[in-house]
């Protein structure tokens, strides 16, 4: 009897131990989750500056691409009476083949607006007391500079300037010549990205001078923030990440995702409001809590059952068996799935959301070990996730592809959390929790793509190449195997533009690179624009002959499109050069590679054009003669 009244007496304080437990481990669940939405929040603004950084250099190459034409044509024109309608027809060809680009113009020596890409400018125009016109005035500094956010004159909007000084024969000040963006050109691209209510977006040079805000803040375009947390802090550890801060333009705490070009310098932030991700997140939890509060309805009402009847006796095993009975209904209640594993990792438990996330109820999984139907790869990521647990981890995160029964590849992110045990000798016990985050694999792939993909010829880009070009030299470094690199350029493409038009020789050029893509049979090979009107092919596993067979195949082939250029004689169609370099036993690096295939690129130039040169081969020249065409 006095043991059953001692029961009794514990029935109370066990129920109150219970509910505070679940209210705990509520909490520490919605933490969780609430620090997930932040970290996912965080990676999505760091991609999105990202993108937006390259966009930005994109369109500064874009601005001073044209400048250093004029520059040819401003210095080198026949005489002063012709050389403005010239400069002028130059300017508008220039601005057909640069949407982004404002507009273009040319600021002689005195200030006076000389030619522009402008329609009914006013005349009478003085641009000498513009900054970057007494920049250039009392220096000598002949590349491109990018000057801070200034009202335009000829349309009244806010403009980032690209300026380069002209100089004479003699090298006195002769001008400048000047391409222009609109700052509303880089809100109306960040618009493009959802960040959400109250998000901005921040552009600045790499000195921290603010060239473009969004949304538009007049009073602090051009201001400078070198010393922000963002310069004087963050920058200085790494060139992209997230922080958080209170925005000194209107007060608002943010979340911010930042990157640093390593090209330009030019630095973009990404901001979203605390209160827009919070509100979010709440969207989402409030099923959770309405949950949870009635959990702890019924659970406070069993208590007080409890209590009121003072006949409930509790010993260790109808303590485990609650315990379980608790994790159950949470388990339930989550949209992930939550599953558990005995030592031999074999579930014991799974939730019913499998059927929602995996395609598989329950009952069909419960019993079967962790690896059953996992893919070869996959199996090795979840083997090595348990064998860190064993070693003493006590949390893991695994990241793997999963098909359904429906045949439906998706991607799952799994948890792995070891369970305490008082045994020192115990096996690992864990819970796992899943979750389907194929939509935010599938945008992470997305941008990556972006950011490796020429947006004119398709083909990967600088930098798709120079990373897929370590990745082949460390491989053939490893297995002894050779690696080839053919440079090819289109011969006298400068004359193409020049007669055809850029709009022509940006077809051309799609052309050019669709039929080497399609000359390259295997799918190891690789091709990428390198720059301008060159394309590169790395060709793994292939020697210095494969390598010229393949140039030769690709040389035939562009010389069989076809395609009229006036200009290239004696050809009098588009054709084009090829060096080949091949990488064997003991060569030094990589860049010494692309150094060598250059150098036959050049040799085949000087060659007469139309031909493959091997570095490592001797000279493959294989130019169809002209009685031939």
């Amino acid at each position: 009897m006095l043991s059953k009244l001692r029961l009794s007496a514990s029935a109370g304080p066990i129920a109150a131990a219970a509910l505070c437990a679940i209210v705990v481990l509520f909490i520490w669940s919605e933490y969780s989750n609430w620090k997930s939405q932040v970290y996912s929040v965080e990676a999505s603004l760091a991609q999105t500056a990202e993108a937006i950084a390259q966009h930005a250099d994109d369109v500064l190459e874009l601005s001073r691409a044209p400048l250093a034409a004029m520059l040819t044509e401003i210095t080198g024109g026949d005489s002063a009476v012709t050389r403005p309608d010239k400069i002028t027809a130059l300017i508008r060809r220039q601005m057909l083949a640069s949407p982004t680009l404002d507009s273009l113009s040319y600021i002689d020596a005195s200030g006076a607006l000389a030619a522009s890409s402008a329609r009914n400018v006013k005349a009478g125009l003085d641009f000498s007391e513009r900054p970057y016109f007494q920049y250039h005035r009392s220096r000598t500094f002949v590349l491109p500079v990018l000057g801070g956010p200034i009202r335009s004159k000829l349309s009244g909007d806010w403009i980032i300037p690209v300026t380069q000084r002209v100089s004479k024969p003699d090298g006195s000040f002769g001008g400048i010549v000047i391409s222009t963006v609109k700052v509303g050109h880089f809100i109306n691209f960040f618009r493009s990205f959802e960040v959400g209510r109250d998000g901005t977006f921040l552009l600045t040079r790499g000195d921290g001078l603010v060239l473009a805000r969004g949304p538009l803040e007049d009073s602090f375009l051009g201001t400078s923030i070198a010393s922000h947390e963002l310069f004087s802090v963050l920058l200085k550890k790494q060139t992209a990440g997230a922080y958080h801060y209170l925005s000194p333009v209107d007060g608002t705490r943010r979340i911010g995702g930042f990157y640093q070009s390593r090209v330009t310098g030019l630095v973009v932030l990404a901001g979203a409001s605390n209160e827009y991700v919070f509100e979010t997140w709440v969207s989402s939890a409030k099923a959770r809590w309405i949950y949870a509060t009635l959990l702890l309805i019924a659970s406070a009402l069993v208590a007080l059952y409890w209590r009121k009847q003072n006949r409930m006796r509790r010993d260790h095993a109808a303590l485990l068996a609650a315990r379980e009975a608790e994790f159950r209904m949470l388990a339930e209640a989550s949209s992930d799935v939550i599953a558990r594993f005995d030592e031999a990792g074999l579930r014991e438990y799974v939730s019913p959301s499998s059927l929602d996330v995996l395609g598989y109820p329950p009952d069909v999984l419960i019993g079967r070990s962790i690896y059953d139907g996992l893919s070869p790869e996959a199996e090795q990521v979840v083997r090595q996730a348990a064998k860190r647990l064993r070693q003493g981890a006590t949390k893991d995160t695994v990241l793997m592809r999963h098909r359904k029964p429906s045949g439906e590849m998706i991607w799952l992110e799994t948890a792995l959390s070891k369970l305490p045990t008082t045994k020192t000798t115990a096996a690992t016990r864990v819970v796992a929790i899943s979750r389907d985050v194929t939509r935010q694999k599938d945008m992470q792939d997305r941008l990556d793509a972006l950011s490796n993909t020429d947006e004119l010829t398709g083909l990967p880009n600088r930098r798709a190449f120079n990373a897929k070009l370590e990745q082949f030299v460390k491989a053939a470094e490893r297995t002894g195997d050779p690696l080839s690199v053919l440079m090819i350029d289109a011969d006298r493409f400068k004359r193409y533009n020049d007669t055809y038009g850029h709009v022509a020789g940006d077809i051309c050029l799609q052309t050019l690179s669709a039929a080497i893509r399609g000359c390259l049979n295997r799918t190891a090979d690789f091709a990428a624009r390198f720059g301008g009107e060159e394309i590169v092919v790395l060709l793994p596993g292939t020697g210095p002959e494969g390598a010229c067979m393949v140039a030769e195949r690709i040389r035939q082939q562009l010389w069989d499109l076809d395609v009229p250029h006036s200009e290239n004689e004696p050809f009098d169609r588009v054709t084009v050069s090829i060096g080949v370099a091949t990488m064997q036993n003991g060569e030094p690096d990589a860049g010494r590679l692309i150094e060598k295939a250059d150098a036959a690129l050049y040799q085949a130039k000087t060659m007469g054009r139309n031909r493959v040169m091997c570095a490592d081969a001797g000279t493959h020249s294989s130019r169809r003669s002209l009685q031939s065409r």
